[in-house]
């Protein structure tokens, strides 16, 4: 066997398990790429204040796209699956195999429901904040209150201090 044919051999049995692996990925990876690929992309998005493109300088539109394409890489490397072969066996991809993926990704959105539902009420995200405008008698707000303490009641202008004047004009 000739030098150069050993070589070729050699090098085709080196690559060969980095290939198979690369293009069986099964439904779950796939999902949770696909999942992870989506809020990497949302958080950039936020980060850019959820524009559209339109809505965008040429430069924002360019650091945008920088940066989702920076995401969409970190994901993949996260992963160990390289963009290419991700992408050509999303595109190889039948109805039925799309379909799988698309329950799996159901199935592991559920999941992650679950577990932010077993979370205990002080490890959760809250819930909608109640935003208070001005103040009123119906709705007191206690700044700086001590446990067991009496509230304090304050009337009028706080020792010490005089009403502020009406400013004079001077000619």
């Amino acid at each position: 066997m000739s030098r150069r044919l050993s070589v070729l051999l050699l090098s085709t049995w080196l690559m060969t398990p980095n290939l198979v692996l690369a293009e069986d990925l099964t439904p779950e990876q796939l999902a949770r790429i696909r999942r992870a690929e989506k809020a990497a992309v949302d958080k950039v998005n936020a980060a850019h204040g959820n524009k559209k493109s339109s809505e965008l300088s040429t430069d924002e539109r360019r650091q945008m796209i920088r940066e989702q394409q920076e995401a969409v890489r970190k994901v993949m490397d996260e992963n160990g699956v390289s963009p290419k072969d991700y992408a050509r066996q999303s595109a190889r991809m039948g109805r039925k195999q799309n379909e799988q993926v698309a329950a799996e990704e159901k199935a592991l959105e559920a999941k992650e429901k679950a577990a932010g539902a077993a979370k205990p009420p002080h490890e959760k995200e809250p819930g909608e904040i109640q935003v208070q405008e001005g103040f009123s008698e119906e709705n007191p707000v206690m700044l700086d209150e001590q446990e067991g303490a009496s509230p304090v009641v304050e009337h009028g202008l706080p020792v010490g201090e005089e009403a502020p004047s009406e400013p004079s004009v001077e000619e």
